[in-house]
Order: C-alpha cells, then sequence, then structure tokens
C-alpha cells in the first residue's frame, strides 16, 4: 500500500511543481517589469530562431535600458535550436574571452557567426551587459528550458519572436507551426511576464545605435493586468532619448457602463487611429479587460497575440509598425494551471486502471 501510495504521490507531485526546483527561488522578486523599481535592473530573456531576428531583437533591446546607465539592463540572448541527431548539448553558454564577449567559432554557420558578432558590437556600443547562449531541445521539450533558463537568471520577461515573418509584400507568412506550440506553452508555464514580438523590421534591416534611435511606441490601453504590464514597459522605453511615447487610453463613457458596446467609427475615430498606425512599435497587453474591450472581435489564427494584438498583426490594419503583445506574470493563474495539470494527470492515471 506504501509502495502504491509513493508510486502515485510522486508524478502528482511532479505534475503540480513542474519543474520541483522553481519553487526554490523565494528571491525571485521581479517577475514582472511593472514589479521592478526604477533603481533596479531589468533582466530580459530574449529569444530568436535565427539571424532574421537578431536586428528587431537588438533594437527592442536598445530602447528597452532605458536611462544611459550601465546596470539598468541585463540580458540573456538565446537562439532556440531544435534537438538533432549531431546535437551533443542542450544548454550551451557561449565562452568568454577575457573582455567578456564571446568566441566566435570558425567552424559554425555564417548565420551563428553573423549573430554573435551583432550581440558584440551591441553590447560594446550601448554598454550592457549581454550573455549569448544556444538552447538545443526537443520541440515538445523548449519551453521547459525556456521557463527554466527564465526562472534561473530570474528574469522579469521572456521576448519571444512569433512564428510568423514578414515577406516582401510586407503580409506576415508562417514559417514553423511547431514554434507557434511553443510559444502558447510558454505562456501557460512561464515563471515571469512574457512578449511576443511580431516582427515587422523594427528599426529596419540593421542594428540601430543609440545615437540613432528616433522610435515612436505607442501604447493601446484598455485596462487590466496585461494593459499595465504594456504600459509599464513603455514607461522603461520612454526613458531612452531617442524615444516617443503615445498611450492612446480607451474609456467608456458612464452611463454606458454594463451596456453593450457599439463602436462608431466616426471620422474622428478613423483619423485617430490612422494616425497611430505610423509608428515604429505597438506595445499591447494580450488579454485586456473592460467593456470597449469585449466589443473586439478574437476570431485570429494567432490566439496568443490576444484580440489587440491579433487585430494589429492581421492584413486588414494597414501598418509597418513592429507589435510587442505583453502577457504580465501571475502567481495565482500560474497555481491554477499547476492544479489543472495535476487533475489531467489523475484522470488519465485512472483511465488506464
Amino acid at each position: 500500500m506504501a509502495l502504491f501510495a509513493t508510486f502515485i504521490t510522486t508524478p502528482l507531485v511532479m505534475a503540480v511543481y513542474k519543474p520541483a526546483r522553481r519553487a526554490k527561488m523565494a528571491d525571485y522578486k521581479y517577475r514582472t517589469v511593472e514589479s521592478r523599481s526604477s533603481n533596479t535592473e531589468l533582466r530580459i530573456l530574449a529569444c530568436f530562431h535565427g539571424w532574421r531576428n537578431i536586428s528587431s531583437i537588438i533594437n527592442l533591446l536598445e530602447v528597452s535600458r532605458g536611462v544611459q546607465k550601465s546596470d539598468g539592463l541585463s540580458v540573456y540572448a538565446m537562439h532556440l535550436t531544435e534537438l538533432s541527431e549531431r546535437s551533443s548539448a542542450i544548454l550551451m553558454v557561449h565562452k568568454a574571452r577575457k573582455n567578456g564577449l564571446p568566441f566566435r567559432n570558425r567552424g559554425q554557420k555564417l548565420g551563428s557567426n553573423l549573430v554573435v558578432v551583432a550581440f558584440d558590437v551591441f553590447q560594446q556600443l550601448s554598454r550592457v551587459s549581454v550573455r549569448p547562449m544556444t538552447a538545443i531541445s526537443s520541440m515538445s521539450d523548449m519551453h521547459e528550458d525556456i521557463c527554466t533558463t527564465a526562472e534561473r537568471k530570474r528574469a522579469a520577461i521572456i521576448i519571444l519572436p512569433l512564428h510568423k515573418q514578414q515577406i516582401l509584400d510586407g503580409s506576415l507568412e508562417t514559417t514553423r507551426t511547431d514554434f507557434q506550440l511553443v510559444n502558447r506553452r510558454v505562456l501557460e508555464q512561464a515563471p515571469c511576464s512574457v512578449g511576443i514580438l511580431v516582427d515587422r523590421g523594427l528599426g529596419g534591416t540593421t542594428q540601430v545605435s543609440a545615437s540613432n534611435v528616433s522610435y515612436v511606441i505607442t501604447v493601446i490601453f484598455f485596462g487590466g493586468c496585461d494593459d499595465r504590464e504594456a504600459l509599464a514597459y513603455g514607461a522603461r522605453m520612454a526613458e531612452h532619448p531617442g524615444v516617443s511615447l503615445k498611450v492612446i487610453h480607451f474609456l467608456v463613457k458612464p452611463e454606458a457602463l454594463g451596456e453593450i458596446v457599439r463602436v462608431h467609427m466616426d471620422d474622428e475615430t478613423i483619423n485617430a487611429v490612422h494616425e497611430v498606425r505610423h509608428c515604429n512599435l505597438f506595445l499591447v497587453g494580450r488579454l485586456p479587460e473592460g467593456e470597449v474591450a469585449l466589443a473586439l472581435s478574437s476570431s485570429s489564427d494567432c490566439p496568443e497575440l490576444g484580440p489587440v494584438g491579433g487585430l494589429l498583426a492581421s492584413s486588414d490594419f494597414s501598418t509597418t509598425a513592429a507589435v510587442l503583445v505583453v502577457q504580465q506574470y501571475n502567481s495565482q493563474v500560474s497555481l491554477d494551471l499547476a492544479l489543472q495539470n495535476g487533475n489531467e494527470f489523475l484522470g488519465k492515471d485512472s483511465e488506464s486502471n
């Protein structure tokens, strides 16, 4: 009987507290951008699929460093690589030279070397601590490597590229659907906030130096924790001397509260929407709250972007701006999900018996 109880209890505990080692991170305080004070370091785990993501990721990191100080931002740049028969390591942190920068491997492909060179330049010019690493794992386990690394590095936010890339006509084309599943799993299990980047070439196809940054960033705010996280991230970016921040706050008239919201696109509204399209980056919450947000259509092939992010990423909304869709970490939601996973495990086990 005791052996049977142990057999049942151990997998259940592992399912509820997955991975178990996360419970030991009691000193992991800043799991969101909003919770972090202005005098504390912002830690970002920036993930990318290959060299095509690099320029936009680095330009996003450049504006994320805020005020001009060397200890304000720490970046962990993770190259997501699928495990193959030739892979010999699961997580490889690039070796460092005496000056703290990683070695370039002459045996690697050109794209890999371009990635290392790009982060070399960014670290030197922007005075930002950058630690490149490569995660080599199966697609089914890649989200675990991302979440575990984020917790070990005590990141406040994970940046993930969307599974679609922009093509010549400006539309977004799916590259690999399995990365979409990775993103969804990270959203479910992340130990901190998560941002999904819809890459439309933020800053162009080249890395922009700090002195040449001139971005207009627009936050679309309805309400709720995700929108607050997006706003907090935007406020951080507004500290950069080359960033101009706009906040569009949608409100419902007091007399309309509790009623069905009818969105009327008059000339003034159309002009306002058209004006905010001409920016470099949109910052939006994944699941906004409020009556106006509920009136938005959420039909999209990218539910991980939410209703607003899905709209901005669709071909119906003509814009060249990149979009960062933010989900704020919620400890209660994470606990509920863990309990749900544990219940599902028990159900499967009882069916097998």
